[in-house]
C-alpha cells in the first residue's frame, strides 16, 4: 500500500478468512481493503495440510457437553456445512486448487481405535451426519493397506490444495473490486469516532469496520490487547511423485485419511496429490 484510503470494510490479513471475506462484502457492493504482511496466503492457510473436514477431533457430544446446548450445535452445524461451502466457492469462483471432493477415511489402528470410531459413527448419525462405518476388509480395498481395523467415511469432506485456494480467493476479490495489497504490514489499530483508522506502510486506512484475520501472525499490532494463542507444533512432509499403478492402489479414489492413536491425542493425516 502506497497511499491513504477510506473504505467500508478494512481486513488485516490474506488468508482464508480475510480474502473470503473480502469477496463477499465486495460483491454486497461494499468497499475493501485487504493489507497482508507478507505475501497472500502466507501463514497457515497456505501451509496447512489441505484437507477439508466437516467436524473436530472432538466428538460432537464432548463439543456440545462442553460449550452448552445452544453454542455446541451451532457449531456443529456450521462445520457440518464447511465442505459444501468451499466446493460451493470453488465453483462459484471457478478456483483451480486440486479440489477433491471424494470424502475422508478416519482410520483405526486397533481394536481400541475401533470402538472409538463406532462411538463416533453413532454420535455423528444423531447429528443427522452421512457417516458409514467400514470393516477391514472394505478399509484395505480403499486404502492399499491390511494393517488397519477399520475406518469412518465421511462423503462430504476431502481436499484440496490450500495455497492455490487461497490466491484464487484473492483472484476473485481483486476481480470483485476489493484493494488487496501484501507486502503491507499493519502496525497500529486506533478507534477514531466512528471509523477505524489502520496504520501500514507509513499511511491510513479509514474505514466504518474492521476485520482482524491474522490468525496466530499477530505480530504485535499496536490497539490495546494482543490476542492469547495456543501454539500447536506440527509438519508435513511429501514423497517423490508415485507411478500410476502405485497410484492406483494406494487411496483409490485419492480419498484423504487421517489416523490417531486413542490413548494419544496427536494425529497424522495423509492427501493424495495426483
Amino acid at each position: 500500500m502506497a497511499e491513504d484510503r477510506t473504505v467500508d470494510l478494512v481486513v488485516v490479513g490474506g488468508g482464508f478468512t480475510g480474502n473470503s471475506a473480502a469477496v463477499e462484502a465486495s460483491r454486497r457492493g461494499a468497499s475493501v481493503a485487504v493489507l497482508e504482511a507478507e505475501t497472500i496466503g502466507h501463514g497457515g492457510s497456505g501451509r496447512n495440510v489441505g484437507l477439508i473436514n466437516a467436524g473436530l477431533w472432538v466428538p460432537p457430544e464432548e463439543v456440545i457437553r462442553t460449550m452448552g446446548d445452544a453454542a455446541g450445535h451451532k457449531l456443529m452445524a456450521a462445520l457440518a456445512e464447511g465442505p459444501s461451502r468451499v466446493w460451493r466457492l470453488i465453483g462459484d469462483l471457478g478456483i483451480a486448487c486440486e479440489a477433491t471432493p471424494n470424502g475422508t477415511l478416519h482410520l483405526a489402528h486397533s481394536a481400541a481405535g475401533v470402538r472409538d470410531l463406532q462411538d463416533r459413527h453413532r454420535q455423528g448419525l444423531a447429528m443427522g451426519w452421512p457417516l458409514s462405518l467400514l470393516d477391514a476388509t472394505e478399509t484395505a480395498r480403499r486404502t492399499g493397506s491390511r494393517s488397519f481395523f477399520g475406518a469412518l467415511f465421511d462423503p462430504r469432506a476431502g481436499t484440496i490444495q490450500p495455497l492455490s485456494y487461497a490466491r484464487g480467493l484473492a483472484r476473485a476479490a481483486r476481480a470483485a473490486g476489493a484493494h488487496l495489497h501484501d507486502g503491507t504490514k499493519v502496525t497500529c489499530v486506533q478507534r477514531q469516532g466512528d471509523m477505524w483508522v489502520v496504520t501500514a506502510n507509513g499511511h491510513t486506512v479509514r474505514a466504518k469496520s474492521l476485520l482482524l484475520a491474522t490468525n496466530a501472525y499477530f505480530n504485535g499490532i499496536e490497539m490495546g490487547f494482543r490476542p492469547e494463542i495456543v501454539a500447536v507444533s506440527y509438519f508435513q512432509l511429501a514423497t517423490a511423485p508415485m507411478p500410476a499403478r502405485l497410484r492406483d492402489s494406494i487411496l483409490s479414489g485419492a480419498r484423504a485419511v487421517g489416523t490417531r492413536p486413542s490413548s494419544c491425542p496427536r494425529s497424522a493425516s495423509i492427501r493424495l496429490v495426483g
